[in-house]
């Protein structure tokens, strides 16, 4: 049984000031905390309502779990892992830079989509949406167990980056038409005002998706279909 020091503790991880603090994160859902169990992502403990396989778990009743769980259905299982440092960027291959991202949903998508594409690294400027946020766990569907996430002085960190940069931007050149060199690093635009003028002056070469659209209705895309798009491009 959870006493309610302890739930309080867990429901605490909720806030990023406390997951900073105490060094610890939630996974909900049997495939996403095996995710990050496989791939030796440091346990604190996993709570579980059912038996599970291949686990070492604390089984707690439903009502209890309804009292720590993140989520507006609980899961039968809930993780709480540590957060780990990330491992450094060789700078290879192609990366991926977001410029003051906000909505955990969207992050963990572009995280998803990195892991399909093999993007080892995904830089977030400082005052983006945590990568530990719930939200963000959840959309990424364990992906962030596997990717590189790094908080950084976007600005700072391009200025020193060895390779090509490029930026997503609405008056950039034919995504189609540009080669794309490595080593390189893609850089997106916040949700709402794309890349700010600081990261503008930064690129090597702006590019862009181009519209079939034969209206005008539409003026951007989503910043995590952009994300996919682009990166299917770089996969090639």
């Amino acid at each position: 049984m959870l006493t309610k020091s302890k739930v309080k503790q867990i429901r605490l991880l909720s806030l990023k000031k406390y997951r900073q603090k105490s060094g610890l994160f939630i996974v909900e859902g049997e495939k996403t905390v095996s995710e990050f169990y496989n791939e030796k992502w440091s346990c604190d403990v996993i709570y579980t309502t059912e038996d599970i396989v291949d686990l070492k778990y604390t089984s707690i009743s439903k009502l209890s779990m309804s009292k720590i769980t993140q989520l507006s259905s609980p899961s039968p299982v809930l993780g709480i892992f540590k957060i780990r440092k990330m491992k450094r960027d060789d700078f290879t291959g192609f990366s991926l830079a977001i410029d003051s991202i906000k909505d955990p949903g969207n992050l963990g998508n572009i995280i998803r989509l990195c892991d399909w594409f093999g993007v080892e690294h995904l830089y977030c400027s400082r005052g983006s949406v945590d990568f530990f946020n719930p939200k963000t766990i959840q959309s990424s569907m364990g992906s962030l167990a596997r990717v590189n996430c790094h908080s950084c002085d976007l600005d700072i960190f391009l200025k020193q980056y060895p390779g090509a940069i490029y930026g997503a931007t609405l008056d950039g050149e034919n995504f189609n038409n540009v080669e794309m060199i490595s080593p390189g690093i893609l850089v997106l635009g916040n949700e709402s005002r794309g890349i700010s003028s600081k990261i503008i002056n930064l690129l090597s070469k702006k590019i862009t998706i181009p519209s079939s659209s034969k209206n005008n209705h539409i003026e951007s895309l989503n910043v995590s279909s952009a994300a996919g798009i682009l990166l299917s491009r770089l996969a090639k």
